[in-house]
């Protein structure tokens, strides 16, 4: 109510007036019980334009709505809390905007310039609000291979033997700190001897070697090798004098530190601190060495003496215990993210998952093995409690993993679960809950009693796995760029972050996008285990049909033909097929107009917008191609079981996969072949060409054969052709089939002889 925005409320006045009683451009009056959304709609929109300086609508240009835009996507990016945010909310923070373009004869009529132009590009404020939501479900912007490789990769590392010594390192504390409690003397008395031999237990602990050294040093200091550290403090003072004269040679106005430093996001005070991992490398030692410089007192002291000159904040002293915290929350941050990445679940439905373990199988009490339809394999099914889109909570089922019938092999995510079982159980006990997560809420050292322990919330676990991932993940050393740009300088967030903007909600997109990438001929195990309809099908027995696993196949599919149809638009990639010959011919015409000019993130916004108006996130992966699904009398299958006119009063057109084969769908003109199908056509080739020569080998030719040599030669001359319009070496390809055809007549030759 200040007097400085008086203009700005008497427009806005007028503004909210004139759509109840006059509206614009032919729309309808607003009922008066829309006031109350039109109210929270305007208290974002009024902060942001006083934010801005911004006085009057005809101030509001095309920058200001794209500023005011960014800002909106930068809360959901950065702000966990902002997760939540639906297309509607969405929808109503952008939508005064419309409103006051509407209103503007209305506005101009009292004296009031309006905007100069239309606020928002082609599809509206839905559209933009369509990607603001998708951006906080995750399900925008696909979490790059180059980071998400060495996060999954260290992750699954870290259950190996960190897990083991980390459960062995808590169980000795645990028990020492138990028995120090039963000691005479005073309460006081106790708790001090008992913290002082869980202490002496965890500065005597020794890790396992991993490649022949220990994956992390002594947790005392004095325990460390004082040649590697002498070593590291030649090295250190070499640096730290360099960096010191370079720092004094600044202009005393101009001094900026010349140590290598980062800004943690959401820091309280925002201050840049020193990069030990950057550190390290940078004096020649691996970024694992960081431990060292950060916690020997001799190194701690010179990079403090450094800091300190140049206005950064000194290395906090971490003790013993401290340090032993983090490696629990460390491996609970491992498990949780191996967990997330290859079951899909929300952060909610991890922190729903139940403790406790089958002491006949020493399987998880929620977790039920079941045989495949085929007999031939076990499946792990979850129960967890799905809270975050019900009323009120309730079990689902998630498929853990597969394993062939008799092996002895866990599923990651299960083995994730055992580690948490073992390794929270003291805590677990502490607290008397059956939660298989908990959070410490003590700040420091281990938990000792029920207030040092809380049930595991979600916004505790995402903090944690940020830590973990900005300790051990090594993205100091990422390019600017990604392979699959969706954005300029996309990895450069995660490398300055040092992984911190990585979200949880990232992780149940990254291992089906991985999976894809790396190799297609595994997309139907994808689908099954993501609990995808059609391969799936088969298997029904331990698939249930729930919305919110179809829409995590959905986003999957969408983030990826909004990549595979950016390529097309751009010329990237190819397409063959019948069907891919029309789709790329399409997408470069429609899509190509579309983001011709623009940068690499609005060209790939433009993709993401154009998916769902082409309806291109209804069409079918599949290992060996893409079915579009255009009609039941242009799908070959249905055509081959009969069932055109059946699937005509379908609500949705899908494929008949009793009759659907490679073949068949390769002459289909609804089939679609990209790019990442190469291998398998390739493969396909190579199988059936290095059959036909064999035969011609032993002389297995002629009329009498012929019939029986067609169908292999036609898929052969299929596959090659497939092969051909995607691009493929065929001179490479055909001295593969030589040397496969050469290595089986050699062995052949060896077993006759033999």
């Amino acid at each position: 109510m200040d007097s400085l925005h008086a203009d700005f409320l008497d427009w806005l006045r007028r503004l909210v007036w004139s759509a109840f009683a006059a509206p614009g451009d032919g729309a309808g009056a607003r009922a008066p019980g829309s006031l109350g959304t039109l109210s929270c709609s305007l208290r974002y929109f009024v902060v942001r334009l006083v934010d801005m300086h911004i006085v009057w609508p005809s101030e509001i240009t095309d920058d200001v709505v794209s500023a005011y835009i960014a800002h909106l996507q930068s809360e959901v990016e950065d702000d966990p809390d902002a997760l939540a945010l639906s297309e509607g909310v969405a929808y109503n923070r952008l939508m005064p905007f419309a409103l006051l373009w509407r209103q503007r004869f209305a506005l101009e009529r009292a004296g009031i310039a309006p905007m100069p132009a239309p606020p928002f590009r082609r599809g509206g404020a839905s559209a933009i609000a369509k990607v603001i939501a998708a951006i906080a479900k995750g399900s925008y912007y696909p979490l790059p291979d180059e980071v998400a490789v060495p996060v999954l990769n260290t992750a699954m590392r870290m259950l190996g033997a960190p897990a083991s010594d980390v459960i062995a390192l808590v169980e000795s504390c645990e028990t020492t700190y138990a028995f120090g409690r039963i000691m005479g003397g005073s309460d006081a008395y106790q708790r001090v001897i008992a913290i002082r031999r869980q202490n002496d237990v965890a500065r005597a602990f020794r890790f396992s070697e991993v490649n022949g050294v220990p994956w992390h040093p002594p947790l005392a200091p004095d325990n460390f090798d004082e040649q590697e550290i002498e070593k590291i403090a030649t090295k250190l003072r070499i640096y730290l004098l360099r960096r010191t004269a370079e720092f004094r040679a600044q202009p005393n106005e101009k001094k900026v530190p010349t140590l290598p430093t980062w800004k943690p996001l959401r820091s309280q005070d925002q201050r840049i601190v020193v990069d030990f991992r950057s550190l390290a490398l940078a004096i020649g030692e691996s970024a694992g060495d960081a431990n060292f410089l950060i916690r020997h007192p001799e190194l701690r002291r010179l990079v403090n003496e450094v800091a300190n000159e140049q206005g950064l904040p000194s290395v906090p002293i971490i003790s013993v215990l401290q340090r032993v915290r983090q490696l629990v929350l460390a491996v609970r941050s491992a498990a949780h993210i191996v967990i997330q990445a290859v079951t899909g679940m929300r952060i909610s439905e991890v922190c729903g998952m139940t403790a406790g373990l089958d002491p006949g199988t020493g399987l998880p009490l929620n977790v039920e093995v079941r045989d495949s339809i085929s007999g031939l394999g076990e499946v792990f099914i979850l129960r967890s409690v799905l809270s975050k889109t019900e009323e009120t909570p309730r079990i689902v089922e998630w498929t853990l993993g597969y394993r062939p019938k008799g092996s002895k092999e866990l599923p990651p995510a299960l083995l994730a679960m055992i580690i948490v079982e073992r390794l929270l159980s003291p805590y677990r006990q502490l607290l008397d809950v059956d939660d298989l997560f908990v959070c410490f809420s003590n700040n420091k050292g281990l938990p000792r009693s029920r207030r040092s322990v809380a049930r595991s919330s979600a916004e505790n676990l995402a903090r944690t796995v940020k830590d973990f991932i900005a300790e051990w993940v090594d993205l100091v050393d990422l390019a600017d760029e990604a392979a699959r740009k969706t954005m300029d300088k996309e990895l450069v967030p995660y490398r300055e972050s040092r992984g911190r903007n990585l979200t949880t909600h990232q992780l149940r997109k990254l291992f089906a996008n991985f999976t894809i990438r790396v190799d297609p001929r595994l997309l139907p195990v994808l689908q099954m285990h993501f609990h995808h309809v059609s391969i799936a099908m088969t298997d029904g027995g331990y698939v249930m049909s729930n919305p919110t696993l179809l829409r995590d196949q959905h986003d999957v599919r969408y983030q990826h033909m909004a990549l595979l149809s950016l390529e097309l638009a751009q010329g990237k990639t190819r397409s063959a097929g019948r069907y891919g010959e029309f789709l790329e011919q399409r997408v470069r015409t429609e899509l190509g107009a579309r983001i011709s000019g623009l940068s690499d993130e609005d060209a790939y916004r433009e993709s993401y917008l154009y998916v769902e108006a082409a309806n291109l996130d209804q069409l079918f992966f599949e290992p060996h191609g893409i079915c579009g699904a255009r009609s039941a009398s242009q799908m070959a299958c249905h055509h081959e079981a009969g069932t055109e006119a059946v699937v005509r009063w379908s609500r949705r057109l899908t494929p008949n996969y009793a009759s659907r084969t490679p073949t068949l769908c390769a002459g289909c003109e609804s089939f679609a072949v990209a790019r990442w199908h190469l291998p398998y056509w390739e493969q396909r080739y190579l199988d059936h060409i290095v059959e036909i020569r064999q035969l011609e080998a032993f002389g297995m030719v002629g009329p009498e054969y012929d019939n029986a040599n067609a169908l292999t030669l036609a898929r052969a001359r299929q596959a090659q052709s497939l092969c051909r319009a995607l691009g493929s070496d065929i001179d490479d390809l055909e001295r593969r089939v030589a040397a496969k055809v050469e290595a089986l007549l050699n062995a052949a030759q060896k077993v006759e002889k033999g």
